[in-house]
């Protein structure tokens, strides 16, 4: 695990700027560092060292040759195996690190190297095979099939000038060439649903490689760009439930072994939920002294699953810390994590939380995120399978009469009201909804006058169909999942946690978000995923949600786990609102602020944030923004914020209304 930083096509010499950008990002790589500069470009790395511990590690890795050197910022879980096949035919390495494989895979297969590795990466190729010594190299950089291990790139002069690269945003903006400008459409993204959908980033000029593609680029300036992988269509086959759960065993087995193999110190966090606690009663079996960290907030007891996660650990014999926090606490240190976020999002406090603390004692952690995603463990999935069968037809008409009602008056608060009803018209609105935070509409006319009335069905209707054509095929299981994986996990959920993990120098490692399981997921009959029948309550047994994956879990996990209502590594978001955070959100957001920002309507952001998440996307974004973009004139870090903010000391709306 690492980071990388590299520019391409200079006109003069790089190589300081390349430095201030590994050094943005040092937090990534305490283990080391090292570049290399070349005419008219530079790239290197900063490493966080959990594979072959040794000075052999360092990269840039070069081959045998001389010719060719990666910079490599992930893991590649498969790497054992292919260095056994390679060492067999003779390939002279030098290190036991999974990036000299990567590098060996590449010069034996040209460009589908990427189809043998298994793993999370972002990675640069420099190869001067086709080059004249001292000249450019061919540039190839490559982003793992899932998103995992963020990859941004930047051309600030256009497609033919200098192309900049590296693993963080911050890291690209202390390169001096990336101008600090906010992207208004991304803007509008995080303000509708939380997150920015990828390519977009929230700089203006940079964009995320996307998941499963790369790019090549020439010495003399062409680009190739090519995808190797996407999510694959579903194809259910035919087995019985207990079939597919033993079929889901052999995955998972294998998955968690491989992701849990290091040279350093690697441990879990644990929910207490069934996605954490099936990763943890894997890993137990092969490392009895596993180190696990859950999340406890002091001030709002039995807000969390702290408890049932220390008993699960105690049971198995982990080396169990709870990572206590209070209000005031996270008072004291959002401003350091709205700047350590890299871009705004409405997620990540807890994972950066606990990072904090896990790195003092491990250098990774395995985490349950994906299982949620994969098999049905949202209750918008729930909600969108009513609609499929009988009793939700007639709601379905009612939400599509309650949505063109809403069109008709979307300003006013009838407009507002039907949004929950209207949700219920069709699948994907269903989606949309429990996503929310302002929605497209209210986010285009909080953009003062800047915003562009964009169809938020549009743009996730056009996601889907870059990563599956045939998305409008899919069962309505099978479209929650494309949407809860390829929008919600891809863009908000792995981005998140990589930049909260790796600010504190930790790598997350995720077993359930894998090829084979991916592939499983897509195999699996959509009944053996949730229920037909399962009802509005939230415990698991009365949802039907994750059958499958219980069931292949079930002697690894607590007795009455699937009797337990769905939670994870929740926060109360609306205790801290109205007390301990209170005076950092009136300041942040009051009528002063908003207006010195000068990105949103203050009138309208005053009148609309009334429910936690709103007021939370907007002090996020203001912290963010002091961090990153500067502090607005005239009012500066010290404005008391007393103009008018809507919250004042009365209690939030709750979310569900």
């Amino acid at each position: 695990m690492c980071g990388i930083a590299g520019i391409v096509g200079a006109a003069s010499d790089c190589s300081q700027n390349l430095v201030d950008m590994l050094q943005a990002q040092a937090h990534r790589g305490p283990d080391g560092s090292g570049f290399i500069a070349y005419e008219g470009g530079a790239a290197g790395a900063v490493r966080l060292a959990l594979v072959d511990l040794s000075e052999r590690g360092q990269m840039p890795i070069w081959s045998p040759d001389g010719r060719v050197a990666i910079v490599f910022n992930g893991e590649m879980y498969n790497y054992a195996a292919e260095r056994k096949r390679l060492a067999s035919r003779a390939y002279p390495f030098r290190s036991t690190t999974d990036t000299e494989v990567i590098l060996a895979l590449y010069l034996e297969h040209g460009l589908s190297f990427v189809d043998h590795i298994r793993g999370m990466f972002a990675l640069a190729i420099l190869d001067w095979r086709q080059s004249t010594p001292g000249g450019r190299p061919t540039l190839v950089l490559a982003r793992d099939h899932f998103g995992i291990k963020p990859l941004y790139v930047a051309w600030p002069q256009g497609p033919r000038g200098p192309l900049v690269f590296a693993s963080e945003i911050r890291s690209l903006l202390a390169s001096g060439l990336i101008p600090r400008e906010i992207d208004t459409e991304a803007l509008q993204d995080y303000l509708a649903i939380g997150f920015v959908l990828q390519p977009k980033t929230i700089i203006a000029g940079v964009e995320m490689l996307q998941p499963g593609s790369l790019i090549r680029i020439t010495p003399a300036g062409s680009i190739e760009r090519r995808t190797f992988w996407s999510i694959p269509p579903a194809q259910p086959v035919r087995e019985s439930f207990e079939e597919s759960a033993e079929r889901l065993r052999a995955v998972l087995d294998e998955s968690v072994a491989l992701h849990a193999l290091a040279d350093a110190p690697v441990g879990a966090f644990l929910s207490g939920g069934i996605d954490s606690s099936g990763v943890v009663g894997l890993m137990i079996r092969e490392n009895p002294h596993l180190r696990t960290y859950s999340l406890r907030t002091t001030d709002f007891l039995h807000s969390d699953e702290a408890g049932q996660a220390e008993a699960f650990a105690r049971s198995l014999g982990c080396e169990h810390t709870t990572v206590e926090v209070s209000g005031q606490e996270v008072l004291e240190l959002l401003p350091r994590f709205a700047a350590e976020l890299d871009q705004p999002s409405t997620d990540g406090l807890n994972t950066w939380l606990i990072s904090r603390w896990a790195a003092r004692d491990v250098k990774g952690v395995l985490s349950g995120l994906g299982g949620d995603e994969w098999f049905s463990g949202y209750p918008s999935n729930l909600k969108m399978a009513k609609l499929a069968f009988g009793s939700g037809r007639p709601r379905a008409l009612v939400g599509r009469l309650a949505g063109a009602i809403r069109a008709l008056a979307p300003d006013t608060d009838v407009g507002r009201k039907l949004e929950h009803v209207a949700s219920l018209g069709h699948p994907l609105s269903t989606w949309v909804y429990y996503r929310r935070i302002f929605g497209y509409g209210w986010a285009a006319r909080l953009l003062k006058g800047a915003g562009v009335q964009r169809n938020g069905y549009g743009e996730l209707e056009g996601r889907l169909a870059s990563v599956n054509p045939e998305w409008r095929r899919e069962s309505i299981l099978g479209l929650a999942c494309l949407l809860d994986v390829d929008v919600y996990m891809r863009n908000q959920l792995l981005r998140d946690s990589d930049a909260t993990s790796m600010a504190n120098s930790l790598e997350l490692r995720v077993p359930l978000v894998d090829l084979r399981v991916a592939e499983f997921s897509r195999s699996c009959a959509d009944d053996f995923k949730l229920s037909r029948n399962g009802s509005k309550r939230t415990e698991y047994v009365n949802t039907g949600a994750k059958r499958v994956l219980i069931e292949a879990l079930r002697d690894v996990l607590p007795a009455n786990v699937a009797q337990r209502p769905k939670r994870g590594f929740s926060l109360p978001w609306k205790q801290w609102l109205e007390t301990s955070l209170q005076p950092l959100l009136r300041e942040m957001c009051s009528r002063r602020a908003l207006s010195e920002r000068g990105l949103l309507d203050p009138d309208l952001a005053v009148k609309l944030a009334f429910e936690p998440m709103q007021a939370w996307s907007l002090m996020i974004l203001e912290l963010w923004c002091r961090a990153v973009i500067g502090i607005p004139a005239p009012g500066g870090r010290h404005a008391t914020g007393t103009g008018g903010w809507a919250m004042r000391t009365i209690r939030l709306r709750n979310l569900s209304g």
